[in-house]
């Protein structure tokens, strides 16, 4: 079973483009790897031109010389249809806002979550249960609140 997701960066212009990403797409998981490893414009760009993702890692490619495909016990780093696959390279989508964006990602992908790199931090909506986008950073310090309790 897997927690699908798109990524995406919303523009100046609010146009919005995403890749898709198959695996572990919780905020937990993606949202925290997000936060953490892909937190500035350059990082963001970076993840998108890999095109869709089999899974996010903290790291964008491997080191040189390290070994790295879609068997590889390294889990670290992010695993992409086309580098990891040689699947056909599928380049990020466009969207004209984000609320449409997320009203087509379930259809599209069926994805779960959305996440969205606005104005410098990511944010986080539910295609199942839309919340409204909310930073990524306040969701995890919720759910940490509720485990807590």
């Amino acid at each position: 079973m897997s927690t699908r997701s798109v990524i995406a960066i919303e523009d100046p212009d609010k146009q919005c483009r995403g890749i898709y990403c198959h695996f572990d797409g919780y905020v937990s998981n993606n949202g925290r790897l997000l936060i953490e490893h892909y937190n500035t414009p350059e990082l963001a760009e970076a993840l998108l031109a890999l095109g869709n993702l089999s899974c996010l890692g903290e790291r964008l490619a491997p080191k040189p010389g390290e070994a790295h495909d879609y068997d590889s016990p390294v889990r670290d780093i992010c695993i992409a249809y086309h580098r990891d696959r040689s699947e056909d390279y599928q380049p990020p989508k466009f969207w004209h806002d984000a609320n449409y964006l997320l009203s087509k990602a379930s259809d599209s992908y069926w994805a779960e979550y959305v996440y969205l790199f606005r104005e410098g931090l990511w944010y986080v909506d539910s295609t199942y249960q839309p919340l409204g986008w909310r930073p990524v950073a306040e969701v995890l310090k919720d759910e940490e609140s509720k485990s807590d309790e």
